[in-house]
């Protein structure tokens, strides 16, 4: 496995790949801006939050964040679908983009709940260890400790599971297990090109939020174009570490795309 792939290198070469393939890619985001607000208008409405606020009911707090937790995965199931579909062939494949689809969704939701426990154990120990350290260090210091904690797990948790998401894209089928081991060597080899596009992703979310509190949200042609570019953004991000797990490791099995790509 190489340690330094540049960043320009993977941006670059990821660009190249956007634009040899921007139709089918921007046919897939509209699909799924078309969803979207449709999905979001039908179980978000004002007054379903103002209800929730006023009855103050947890289980229907837990239904909608369930509800939101797995539209999400299903739009990030179609992203590693339309990049793994686009990396095999140039032309979209109804069929094959559905089987990977389908195939994707149980094995985010079991990443997401080994994820879960691995979370636990680590806010546990984390825990502990600031509860030892309170009664050495003055408290202004354990709650910097604390905040820079909270950066550094949210960093290294955005890269890891990028990189997770983006081998998905790999047609050579691998193990759990070796998804898991692979996404940890990425992260500690590739964290700098890596940290970048967190850094292009935060700007990107930044800016297209605050779009959206001036325009408004109440218009659906808003919600579209908004859900467009949100998914638009969302394949290529997928698309970018997967390019760089190819870059790094150079795996020859791997459904590498043509040298147009790479010029």
């Amino acid at each position: 496995m190489q340690k330094k792939i540049p960043f320009s290198l993977v941006f670059t070469q990821t660009c190249n790949f956007f634009r040899n393939r921007i139709i089918p890619i921007a046919l897939v985001s509209l699909l799924v801006a078309l969803m979207s607000p449709v999905i979001s208008y039908y179980f978000y409405k004002l007054e379903t939050y103002t209800q929730l606020y006023l009855s103050g009911n947890i289980a229907s707090y837990v239904s909608v964040i369930i509800i939101e937790v797995a539209i999400y995965i299903a739009i990030k199931s179609i992203s590693i679908a339309t990049v793994y579909n686009l990396y095999v062939s140039d032309k979209l494949n109804p069929k094959l983009l559905l089987s990977k689809v389908l195939e994707n969704l149980l094995k985010i939701i079991v990443f997401y709940f080994a994820m879960i426990f691995h979370l636990v154990v680590i806010v546990l120990f984390l825990f502990l260890i600031f509860i030892t350290l309170n009664s050495l260090l003055p408290k202004p210091l354990i709650i910097s400790l604390i905040f820079i904690t909270l950066i550094i797990f949210s960093v290294l948790f955005f890269i890891f599971t990028s990189f997770f998401f983006g081998l998905l894209a790999e047609s050579k089928q691998k193990s759990f297990s070796e998804l898991f081991s692979l996404s940890c060597q990425l992260t500690k080899t590739q964290w700098l090109p890596s940290f970048l596009m967190l850094l292009i992703n935060i700007a990107y979310l930044m800016i297209i939020t605050k779009l959206f509190m001036i325009i408004g949200e109440n218009n659906i042609v808003v919600n579209i174009i908004f859900s467009f570019c949100s998914a638009f953004f969302d394949i290529f991000l997928t698309s970018f570490f997967y390019r760089l797990y190819w870059l790094a490791t150079n795996d020859a099995n791997s459904n590498f795309p043509t040298k147009d790509d790479q010029q």
